[in-house]
């Protein structure tokens, strides 16, 4: 296996690695297994000895104090450069297309959607949960395999020059940048910060291998593949229509127009869809195929998530939230069930910063022009929003858990909908 080799190549003095499988590179010392590579991060650097027991065949630690007589362990004067640095070396060694996606809203619905195009045609593999930081995306790039043709790498941020560290490690190849929007403002205080930040992967990306959002007014005139509904945009989407099955609209790309049906709803999985699209047929994927894998899209879990229980539908879509996000998707919840008893729970969008409470109560705009039988707010801040409403449908709870007594009481067949940034751990609400 080329993994065993690269590692071989690396620290050509251990005879220990020189004819086993090595298994996965593991930060979490309670996941370790026979022959696999442990890093001791922090508190990590406790556990080497128990990895070696358990049979770890490289344990790596930055901890000057430890003193362990194994030829498996090896000190590193810091642990997760040293990852950083494993990770970026092994990227190097492997014929990999990487494909780098950042952007305030949408980049993991937009990674799923690349891997699940991709992988009609390519052995790869992507980012999974919330893998996607200094430390998160050197993880996942040691995941590869020899046969791997791709990844799909999410690569988030909270402030200036993180995203440029993280292409500094992956190299990315195609880079796509969803959108610019309200996250981060707690760190980075403005949307033009944001821009800054989330398009430091164009460093490591030549133009005619970036995808933009070309509606977002950040990227009108970028230098990219610009994609969305304007007419000034290199790839067009038109004709949007969704019911309770999923959605359908009309790509235009160069001289090629694709029909695209597709189980995901809402207008913006339109623009996720059109966006990895564009990379996959520059990539070599075909129309048939990328036709073939729309109609079956799988997004990580909490994404417009459509659950069953206890006699009402729910649409689970709690994992992050932001205005844009939180806009977008109650609209589309509203016309999907349009004549359904619907209800919207609705939590806090965290790392908001000072415009928090100001955003908060805009929301207030949207829920008033839905039409929507009952609203529930939950947390601090969504008593701002709370303040604004006309509270006759509309009722306000400091915790999640007494919004799931009021959830029991909503009538079978109800359409609920759950929003909210991931901290405040709506989910519960169906767990």
């Amino acid at each position: 296996m080329h993994k065993l080799s690269f590692f071989n190549k690396m620290f050509p003095k251990q005879k220990n690695i020189k004819d086993i499988e090595i298994g996965e590179i593991r930060i979490d010392s309670r996941k370790v297994e026979k022959n696999d590579v442990f890093i001791g991060i922090r508190s990590g650097n406790e556990y080497i000895q128990d990895v070696l027991e358990k049979g770890a065949c490289l344990a790596f630690y930055d901890d000057i104090n430890i003193k362990i007589e194994d030829e498996r362990a090896i000190y590193v004067e810091n642990s997760i450069l040293f990852l950083q640095e494993l990770a970026k070396k092994y990227r190097e060694s492997l014929d990999v297309t990487v494909i780098g996606i950042t952007g305030s809203e949408g980049k993991t619905s937009t990674k799923d959607i690349l891997y699940s195009i991709l992988s009609k045609k390519y052995k790869g593999k992507k980012t999974k949960g919330n893998y996607n930081n200094h430390i998160g995306l050197p993880l996942t790039l040691l995941q590869l395999e020899e046969d791997d043709k791709f990844i799909a790498l999410e690569m988030g941020m909270s402030d200036l020059g993180e995203i440029r560290l993280l292409g500094e490690i992956a190299a990315p190849d195609y880079a796509i940048v969803t959108n610019i929007g309200d996250s981060h403002l707690e760190f980075l205080e403005n949307r033009d910060n944001v821009f800054k930040a989330k398009t430091e992967i164009f460093e490591f990306v030549k133009p005619e291998f970036r995808v933009v959002y070309g509606d977002d007014p950040y990227f009108k005139d970028a230098e990219a593949i610009r994609v969305g509904k304007n007419e000034n945009n290199h790839c067009t989407i038109s004709d949007f229509h969704q019911d309770k099955s999923g959605g359908e609209f009309k790509l235009s790309f160069l001289e090629r127009e694709l029909k695209i049906e597709t189980n995901l709803y809402g207008e913006y999985n339109s623009i996720n869809i059109a966006l990895a699209a564009t990379i996959a047929l520059k990539i070599g994927v075909s129309q048939n195929e990328i036709l073939l894998a729309c109609k079956d899209l799988k997004l990580t879990g909490m994404r417009f998530e459509r659950v069953e229980k206890d006699g009402k539908f729910f649409i689970n879509d709690a994992y992050n939230a932001s205005p844009v996000a939180m806009k977008v998707s109650l609209e589309t919840f509203d016309e999907i069930f349009k004549s359904d008893y619907k209800v919207a729970i609705l939590g806090d969008m965290l790392e908001l910063g000072k415009e928090s409470e100001k955003l908060h109560e805009r929301l207030s705009e949207t829920i008033e022009n839905l039409n929507l039988d009952e609203v529930y707010l939950v947390g601090k801040e969504m008593k701002h929003l709370y303040m604004k409403l006309d509270h006759k449908n509309c009722f306000y709870f400091e915790t999640v858990e007494k919004v799931m007594d009021r959830v029991k009481e909503v009538k079978d067949g109800a359409a609920i909908f759950l929003k909210a940034s991931n901290g405040i751990c709506l989910n519960k609400i169906l767990d």
